[in-house]
This record gives structure tokens, sequence and C-alpha cells, in this order.
């Protein structure tokens, strides 16, 4: 009994010695803080200096351009009708998908000013564009309306019809599609990967699994890397849709694969990180971690760094799959981790940003506000994030 007692203690102790270690995280420092008046939900986007986003109310403005370096606001435009995802950014465009009742937009603004170039507008209940972002690949504009039909769309030039073609599933959802070699690539909840000719639309190939997909499939080196539902990996030619090699896990695969030297890693819900030789599809390492991965991995060096349900940061060493250090990050990681130079970044809770050494795992700094906090973007080096009380916010 006194020896129950003691461990008790001690673990009393130890906890609460951890939680005066995280009060006293530093803050970072706030570059600049900027109004837009009203709630930001999604993320933010970043390209050359600027940050885009969209605010949620169908009224005014909303979405909006700011300059990465100082915060202020460079243009602003209205929809007139409902924003609920995030800005695409291409090269010199941006594309916002909006409702108004039973009609959905498909907008192109220049990046430079704001103006609108062309709009796409579709009045075919029940299905909207405004559930999903768009993908930019191939010099093409792709739009899933509820996830369920795939659009192309041509950002340039004249044309009397924006649409190039259109992608009917049988009500099945699509996972956000892969350009690569003038494919498009997609999965489906109907359990099958598609590869589309890019510019034409035509079926080139279609793959049955036998369970569905809900993260978007990975190509590298020729192949088309994918984990389903039923927990199986299956790698496919890129270009004829021919079976390569499938490696199972004991549990659905809810996230994208990653790649490097010729490894493929892969998270599954049956607790695992796998690591896999991208050619053959043999494991080459596993670790166990406590909870099932929130996110996509990421990789530095010979780091791989990924988080889990438990509120764990871990990162990995590449080649062997051993551990190399483990933190806390008290609460549940929201977002997939953000590289920024040596510093790894998560959205914790809906309240808080958290930095993490990525050589120590010490803890760098946290960032908290009182609104709901989207997930952080790097923007000239800096973090960027935006909040539903309408404030943006740059952290270094």
């Amino acid at each position: 009994m006194r020896l129950k007692s003691g461990l008790a203690i001690l673990i009393a102790l130890l906890a609460a010695n951890q939680a005066v270690a995280w009060a006293k995280v530093p803050s970072p420092e706030i570059k600049w803080s900027s109004l837009v008046g009203h709630p930001v939900y999604a993320t933010p986007r970043y390209r050359d200096g600027r940050v885009y986003l969209t605010t949620t109310q169908s009224q005014g403005p909303n979405v909006f351009a700011l300059n990465a370096a100082n915060g202020t606001i460079i243009w602003r435009y209205a929809t007139a009708g409902a924003v609920t995802v995030s800005p695409t950014v291409g090269k010199s465009q941006v594309f916002v998908a909006s409702d108004i009742g039973a009609t959905h937009f498909m907008r192109a603004l220049n990046a430079k000013d704001g103006a609108l170039v062309w709009q796409y507008t579709r009045t075919q209940p029940p299905q909207c564009m405004c559930s999903h972002n768009a993908t930019v690949g191939a010099n093409l504009v792709f739009a899933q309306t509820d996830g369920h039909d795939l659009y192309a769309f041509a950002p340039m030039g004249n044309m009397p019809s924006r649409r190039l073609w259109q992608f009917k599933s049988d009500g099945a959802r699509l996972t956000q599609p892969v350009t690569a070699q003038g494919l498009v690539v997609f999965g489906s909840a109907d359990d099958d990967l598609y590869a589309l000719d890019a510019t034409k639309g035509a079926r080139r190939w279609i793959a049955k699994t036998g369970y569905s997909f809900v993260a978007p499939p990975l190509v590298v080196n020729n192949q088309v890397i994918g984990g389903n539902r039923g927990g199986t990996v299956h790698a496919y030619a890129l270009t004829t849709g021919k079976s390569l090699w499938s490696f199972a896990t004991n549990g659905p695969i809810d996230f994208a694969p990653i790649s490097r030297d010729s490894r493929v890693y892969v998270v599954s819900e049956d607790r695992h990180v796998y690591a896999l030789n991208a050619i053959t599809g043999k494991l080459i390492w596993q670790h166990r971690m406590a909870d099932v991965a929130m996110s996509t991995p990421i990789l530095q060096g010979h780091r791989l760094i990924v988080a889990n349900r438990a509120g764990d940061a871990i990162a990995l060493n590449t080649q062997t799959g051993a551990l190399l250090w483990r933190v806390r990050l008290h609460g549940v990681p929201l977002s997939a981790p953000l590289l920024r130079g040596n510093d790894v970044v998560f959205k914790v809770d809906d309240h808080m940003i958290v930095a993490v050494s990525t050589v120590t795992g010490a803890v760098r700094w946290r960032y908290h506000a009182q609104g709901v906090l989207t997930k952080p973007i790097d923007a000239d080096g800096t973090i960027v994030v935006a909040s539903s009380e309408g404030q943006v916010v740059s952290l270094r």
C-alpha cells in the first residue's frame, strides 16, 4: 500500500513539473496582425509575397489578398455568396468556389488586383462546388462538386467555355486529384483508383481494389501508390494501371503516403508507421505509436515526423525507424506537421499553435488565441494563422 501511495505521489509530481515546464514555454514574436472583419475558418494560402484567404460571410468582401511582409490588405473581392473553403492559388490567378442558393460558381480572380477574370456557373442541384478546394495541375484547374464529380477548367486563353470536361461519378466521393505526365489520378469511395487524360477527361485506366479511398494517391517513379480503407497499400504503373505490388496493414489508411530515396512511408489506423521499398513494396521497418496518426508525416533530412491522437509528436530515423525524440503537445494535433527551418509547427486543439525543434523535440514556443485558429502556413519564413475572430497573425 505504501509503495502504491509513493508511486502515485511520484506520478503527481512529474505531472506537476511538466505542467510548470509547459507554462514557461515562451510566446512567439508577433510580426504583424491584421483584421479582415469576419471569421476565417479555411486555411490561408501563400504565394509570391502574398497571403490569400476567404471569410465566411455571404455579403460584402469575402476573398482577401494581404501583403505577407506587413499584413496590409492589397485587395478584397465580394463573391455575393457563401465561401467555405480556402482559395486555390495559381501562377497569376486565384480560384474561389462559392454558392448562392442553388447556383454554384467557380471564379478566377487576377492575383495582382483581385479583378474577375472569368467565372463558371452551375444550377444543377444538389451538387455544389463550394465544399472542396480546387486543384491546379497540368496547366488546368480541377474542381470537385461535393466531392462526387470532377470538372476540368482551362484557366488561360480566350475560350467560349472554360469547362473542358466533367467526370461524373456514380455518387461515390472522390479524393483530391493528382496530376502527372498528362494524367489526372484520384481514388474513390467506390473502391477504385482512376487515371484520366488531363485535357480530354477520357479514362486511361481503372484499378478495382475492393475498398474505398479517402486520401489522395502518391505519384512517384512512374507509379501510383495509394492506401485504402481496407488497410492495403497498392502500387500501379502510372501510364498503364498495371498492378506492381501491394502491402497489407492491419487498419484503414486515411492519409496519403509520402516518398523519398526509393522508400514509401505510410501511416495506418493500426497505429503503425511503415517504411516500404517503393519498387517492391517489401517492409523495411515499422514503428508502433501510442495512438493513430492525425495526418500524413513529413520528412526532414533523416527524420520522419508524425503526430498522433494521443498528443505525441515523434521523430523517427528514416533508415531504421528508431525513435529520435518524443514530445507531448498537450492536446490533439489538428494539422499536418509544417516545417519552418529547424522547427516543426502544429495546430493543437482549436486554439493553439506549437513550434517544436526538429533536432531535439524541445518545444520552442506556443501561441494561444481565444478564437478558433486555422491551420498554420509558412509565408516569407514566418508562420501565418487566421482565426474565427477575423484576425490574421504573422508569428516568428
